[in-house]
């Protein structure tokens, strides 16, 4: 598994403040512009107004560029998309000799809305429509196009029915100005979709039929997700709604955290929660009352789950399925190094995907992967 071979992050070796917080901490995130960075600066800046905490974002363009500064140390904390659960797993590109599966956690948990968007005088009405058009293949970002490939079956397509665009996330707003492409995944609300709305007719496409035949891949695709209606976010005038995907892009950090400073920076956020709620469009999803309480992927964080059980929320019910999640990682990480060394490097990810199937997934586990299809989250920013 990767090593914790990188620099010490900020929060490793500062002093503790009477808030139970080091001095500095550094987060890494998605792309300037982006809703998810937005989200965090804001938070950032309240931490440092308000406790004096020195928050610094590190930002990337893809999934690993988010991930592997929180796995080798670099930083204390990451809001990255569906590589958290990857990672945890050891699925994709994380089922590698330098990866396989990371002993992550959630820290909060924040919902959000998330779909595929095109020009309002495209011709594109709905998934089916996407037939032979430009649709962006995203480079080293498994999450997303998981996602994308969902939206695809669900218009009774596949990758081979459109022209695939290969570019990085932060290229689509960029390449549909410039006719490049005719979709691309958002967040539903940012700056950068907002200022594209804002000169350009936009619409989202809607997951409107019910249905179940047109959802049968997405438990494989994207296990973390649901459908939710919006009535706001870019491109939607007063009385439009959509409906699009909901799931979380959580915050996240390593099993090994302190659990104390982990505590505190839940707590620090909630009660300083009236600096940042309005600062923008999705901070309010960052509420102690909106936010996931339930692990669905990957587990939560001792500190949060202290928390939770602070402010009464956390269950027995909630309480057993974390612990079967945390059993699930004890699991899989004793038994990678013996799946890697009896596997040549080309038959590892589908030897390892066997092992999970018979070892962890099957009828007799009586465990499906914690993978219920509700709210939970990727790339998606």
């Amino acid at each position: 598994m990767l090593g914790l071979t990188g620099c010490a992050a900020a929060g490793g070796s500062e002093p503790v403040g009477p808030n139970g917080l080091p001095q500095q901490l550094v987060w890494s995130t998605y792309n300037v512009g982006t809703g998810t960075y937005n989200d965090l600066a804001a938070i950032a800046n309240t931490l440092t107004n308000e406790e004096g905490v020195q928050v610094r974002l590190m930002t990337a363009d893809t999934g690993i560029g988010r991930l592997a500064p929180l796995v080798n140390g670099t930083v204390d904390y990451a809001r990255a998309g569906d590589e958290y659960y990857y990672a945890f797993e050891g699925d994709y590109e994380y089922a590698s000799e330098e990866w396989g599966p990371q002993d992550l956690r959630m820290v909060w948990a924040p919902p959000g809305n998330y779909g595929m968007l095109v020009r309002e005088d495209s011709g594109i009405d709905s998934f089916a429509d996407l037939e032979g058009k430009r649709v962006p293949r995203l480079t080293a970002n498994t999450s997303i196009n998981n996602k994308m490939e969902g939206f695809l079956n669900y218009g009774g397509l596949t990758w081979d029915d459109v022209e695939q665009v290969p570019m990085a996330y932060g290229e689509q707003i960029a390449g549909l100005e410039a006719g490049q492409i005719d979709a691309l995944y958002q967040n539903v609300v940012g700056s950068n979709i907002n200022e594209l709305a804002s000169s350009t007719e936009v619409q989202w496409l809607s997951f409107d039929d019910p249905d179940p035949a047109r959802y049968e891949t997405w438990e494989e695709l994207m296990p973390m997700v649901t459908v939710g209606e919006i009535t706001s976010g870019a491109g939607l005038e007063e009385g439009e709604s959509a409906r699009v995907l909901e799931y979380t892009i959580p915050l996240t950090t390593t099993a090994d955290r302190d659990a104390d400073e982990v505590y505190h920076l839940v707590k620090a956020m909630v009660e300083n929660y009236e600096h940042y709620e309005g600062t923008t469009p999705d901070t309010k999803q960052f509420s102690f009352d909106a936010v996931l309480k339930e692990p669905l992927v990957v587990p939560f964080h001792e500190g949060t789950v202290r928390y939770f059980e602070e402010r009464g929320v956390w269950t027995e019910e909630l309480e057993r399925k974390n612990d079967e999640l945390v059993e699930r990682g004890e699991r899989m990480q004793e038994a990678w190094p013996g799946v890697v060394e009896s596997s040549a490097d080309e038959e590892l990810e589908r030897n390892w995907t066997e092992w999970k199937q018979n070892e962890l997934d099957g009828p007799q586990n009586g465990q499906e992967n914690g993978q219920e299809n509700g709210e939970g989250n990727d790339d998606e920013n």
